[in-house]
């Protein structure tokens, strides 16, 4: 069989087959988009929620409110919309990250007898930051007192509550944490806070698409940003370092789409 005569025809039909699949796929992605942004918004209405404008990327929204107050609870109802993957919050001055709460109503104003009380109250604190220096100076057992060392035995546990932590993920090809991912940062930050004497190095690993440049990047990028997530939940930030390994240090060998999902991770290494 000549290949030359062969092969040319069926090239031609293998990249008409993907031109047809790529647009298929265009309206496919472009239908999923319409209903969830109808969905949104109906959620939206429901909740009682005006002013948030809901673009959609595939499953992933971002939500824009005239507040960050407002942005935070909108995306927090349009996360939960079905067939949605990611709900990220946007106010006035961009990105906003953390929980939904209520909006704070203007306070009342003070009366007389309050005004006295926080009259009162400043007096007070003048009077203790003007008393003697010698009165709030550490005595010389709280100088001399080390910080005290983790024992083998809590590293270890510590280690061992970290490695039962679920993979934390984000938004494909981005730094940025899915609602899935938040909850599990702050499952980190729950252990941290169990083991208050140890120290953790944060490391990312991305799959194996993409260049190796890319991926050394895109992990530093995913490490550094779970480091920012934590100090922002009240873990010591002289506590965390970071690192990322790109590519370079996977799980399996990837055969699989699961392969890659698997070798998409953030791990949490206590340090000696």
């Amino acid at each position: 069989m000549n290949l030359k005569v062969v092969l040319p025809p069926v090239i031609i039909v293998v990249l008409g087959l993907g031109a047809l699949s790529s647009v298929q796929n265009t309206g496919f992605r472009e239908h999923i988009e319409a209903t969830l942004t109808e969905s949104a918004q109906g959620a939206l209405s429901a909740a009682g929620i005006e002013g948030a404008d809901v673009r959609f990327a595939g499953r992933d929204a971002d939500v824009t409110a005239p507040s960050d107050a407002e942005a935070l609870v909108a995306a927090d109802v349009v996360g939960g919309v079905t067939g949605v993957r990611t709900a990220a919050a946007y106010g006035p001055d961009g990105l906003v990250s953390g929980e939904p709460g209520p909006v704070e109503a203007a306070e009342p104003a003070e009366t007389e007898d309050e005004t006295e009380d926080v009259t009162d109250a400043a007096t007070d604190a003048l009077a203790d930051a003007t008393a003697s220096p010698e009165a709030s100076e550490p005595t010389s057992d709280d100088k001399d007192e080390p910080e005290r060392e983790p024992t083998r035995e809590e590293r270890e546990q510590a280690q061992e509550d970290l490695v039962e932590i679920p993979n934390i993920t984000f938004v494909t090809d981005s730094a940025r944490l899915t609602k899935d991912g938040r909850r599990v940062v702050r499952e980190a930050a729950e252990v941290l806070a169990e083991h208050p004497e140890v120290e953790v190095r944060v490391e990312g690993h991305t799959d194996s698409v993409g260049s190796d440049e890319h991926n050394q990047r895109l992990s530093e990028r995913r490490a550094e940003q779970v480091v920012d997530e934590l100090v922002d939940l009240g873990v010591e930030r002289d506590r965390l370092t970071w690192k990322g390994f790109g590519e370079s240090d996977p799980l399996v060998v990837p055969r699989t789409f699961e392969d890659l999902e698997k070798n998409r991770r953030v791990e949490f290494i206590v340090r000696n």
